[in-house]
């Protein structure tokens, strides 16, 4: 009878802890630490280690192929936009540009010669041509006039009077020949020869404009305002397209950027509350504000080697401290909830089952142990919804 009173027991209790409510029948345990349900303010929030960067911070490449013969800036340098940086050696780029120039103005030379219009004494020769190839024509035709009369008469014989007609052919052909040279006299040269030699000048020109373009390229200035973050090479040494010269920003205008997961991002809005702190740098809540949420994800390498779904994020400092470089790693914190006058506790207290949250609530002697509905579950405190009230006792770890 014993052993089905004490199942009957066991049943009961644990229906009662089912429905959220169970009064347990341990007395307390002496010197147990409590805490006095209140109301008070509790945040949400995502934290995550950041880097500190500048505005305006970016690094300065080179376009060309060649000798760095001049380096204008050191490491902490102020230099504003259009500085030069740096001077690279243009030896060759010229050489190539004195031989295009030299090119182009021999093709000019012909061109000019190639479409200029003929002398007057040619023409007046090419029309004596034609005048005399007329009067050969016609003293040719009364040969052959004369010749057909004869042959029918038979005073000639066949072959002399084919010979007359041929040779009229032969004066008419070079009659066509002579007026086909004066007309092409009195044109000029054809549109198609103009247009291949005009075609070939500016080929001539576009690459001679490029290579003034490209030495303008190595000669490299400082695309905005700033300071000089790093610098990558010497004096001397040789740069490829691409290659970084300088690091530049402003110094004078800092944010952070972090990667926040994107289990977590959907919590984070653009001007949200940020804290920025570090151990190291005994830098503690230096206030900020997210300015951007990068609008895609990208793949990282956790610690562990696990990969993680990460969003970038930037955030404005509000607060300037000479604690802080280009470069740091700093810790931050950015509010994501925040709310006033609501029951908070100790995390500490809470205890977590299968089926919920739970309290220990201090009855007298006795603890009873409820089930709670929680909300924001900030550092170290909750906020509970439902299931307790302001002024009750509870057990903490």
């Amino acid at each position: 009878m014993k052993i089905v009173k004490f199942i009957l027991i066991g049943i009961i209790v644990i229906i009662i802890a089912g429905a959220g409510l169970y009064v347990g029948i341990n007395k307390k345990e002496v010197g147990a630490p409590t805490y006095t349900v209140s109301k008070g303010e509790i945040e949400k929030y995502v934290e995550e280690t950041a880097t500190v960067k500048s505005d305006n911070q970016r690094k300065i490449y080179s376009k060309g192929s060649a000798e760095i013969l001049e380096l204008s800036v050191e490491v902490g340098d102020k230099v504003n936009e259009g500085d030069v940086i740096a001077r690279l050696d243009t030896e060759n780029i010229e050489l190539q540009i004195k031989t295009l120039e030299a090119k182009l103005k021999a093709l000019q030379a012909t061109y000019r010669e190639a479409v200029k219009l003929p002398e007057e004494e040619l023409i007046n020769k090419a029309e004596a041509n034609v005048r005399s190839a007329k009067i050969a024509v016609d003293e040719a035709k009364r040969n052959a006039e004369k010749s057909e009369k004869l042959y029918k008469e038979g005073a000639i014989s066949s072959d002399e009077y084919q010979r007359a007609l041929d040779n009229l052919k032969i004066q008419q052909e070079s009659l066509t020949i002579a007026e086909n040279e004066l007309q092409a006299l009195k044109k000029g040269p054809s549109d198609n020869i103009r247009k291949q030699y005009q075609a070939q000048i500016e080929e001539l020109k576009y690459q001679l404009n490029q290579l003034k373009k490209t030495k303008q390229d190595y000669l490299i200035k400082s695309p905005v305002d700033g300071v000089v973050l790093e610098r990558f090479v010497e004096v001397g040494g040789f740069v490829q397209p691409g290659m970084a010269i300088v690091e530049v920003g402003n110094i004078d205008k800092l944010y952070v950027e972090t990667d926040i997961l994107v289990s977590e991002i959907g919590d984070v809005k653009v001007g949200d509350l940020s804290f920025v702190y570090s151990e190291d740098l005994s830098l503690q809540n230096l206030k900020g504000k997210v300015r951007k949420i990068y609008p895609k994800a990208f793949s990282k390498l956790s610690d562990l080697g696990i990969e993680q779904k990460r969003v970038k994020v930037e955030i404005d400092l509000e607060e300037s401290t000479e604690k802080l470089r280009v470069g740091y790693e700093v810790d931050v914190k950015i509010i994501t909830d925040k709310k006033e006058d609501v029951i908070v506790i100790p995390d500490t207290a809470v205890v977590e089952f299968e089926d919920g949250k739970y309290v220990n609530v201090v009855k007298n002697d006795t603890t009873e142990q409820r089930k709670i509905e929680v909300g924001i579950e900030g550092e170290d405190k909750v906020e509970v919804i439902a299931g307790l009230k302001e002024g009750e006792e509870i057990i903490i770890k």
